[in-house]
């Protein structure tokens, strides 16, 4: 005896079924986000509705890669100056480069050594390109106004060190001058003489004179603490290097 079965069902059956599940399935997708916005709060959810993409463009706008400036893209003219000459309907190109010179410079500085410089360069452009003078140097001692030579040395002193016959106290053509030696005697020495000394420039070495000039020859080397402009400090530094 054949047992019954139930008949499948027809096309029309089948699209109503699918329907029904995608419906419920979409009313518990709405029942599960209302629960959900009602258990967050629909003030947050809209808040971090509109904060993300606002944050996130924020971001992009700060750490997105800078457009290449116009100034990249443009030619720049040589640095080495140029004069065009016209002769005989053709243009020459003459070159007008700055030569370069070799100067050792030696003594305390930063940074002693050789060092290729325009020819141009003065004595206080080498001293700042060695990295400029120690806490111990005499710049006093030195011609920073000279203007350098090739293969010249700049020596820069210490404080009480003895010039040698050195390149930085020359006349800018290389020749050195003969060197100081100390001590100074304050009482014989005139002004030029007197502003060889550590610390005293031009206008004390002549306070010195004139003070001398009026009161007659020091006892000692701190009788010049009379003189104007001058006090212990600076007198202590000249023991050793000043004499009566």
């Amino acid at each position: 005896m054949e047992q019954w079965r139930p008949a499948p069902p027809e096309e029309g059956e089948k699209s109503q079924t699918l329907g029904l599940s995608l419906t419920n399935r979409a009313r518990q997708l709405m029942s599960h986000l209302v629960k959900t916005g009602t258990w967050f709060g629909w003030g947050r959810m809209i808040t971090a509705c509109v904060c993300i993409p606002v944050v996130g463009f924020g971001a992009f706008f700060l750490l997105r890669t800078p457009a290449t400036p116009v100034e990249a893209s443009l030619s720049y003219a040589s640095t080495i100056p140029v004069d065009a000459v016209l002769s005989g309907g053709t243009v020459s190109v003459v070159s007008t480069t700055v030569p370069f010179i070799a100067v050792h410079v030696a003594g305390n500085v930063l940074k002693p050594g050789v060092y290729d410089m325009p020819s141009d360069s003065r004595v206080v452009d080498a001293v700042r390109l060695a990295g400029g003078a120690t806490a111990i140097a005499d710049l006093n001692t030195i011609n920073l106004a000279n203007r350098l030579n090739d293969g010249q040395q700049v020596y820069v002193p210490a404080v009480g060190e003895k010039v040698s016959g050195s390149s930085l106290g020359g006349d800018g053509t290389g020749n050195a001058i003969a060197p100081v030696e100390y001590p100074i005697n304050i009482n014989s020495a005139d002004a030029a003489l007197l502003d060889e000394l550590p610390g005293v420039g031009p206008a004390t070495a002549q306070a010195i004179v004139t003070y001398r000039d009026q009161h007659g020859p020091f006892a000692s080397v701190n009788g010049l603490e009379d003189v104007p402009g001058i006090g212990p400090a600076k007198v202590a530094a000249l023991q050793g290097l000043a004499t009566t």
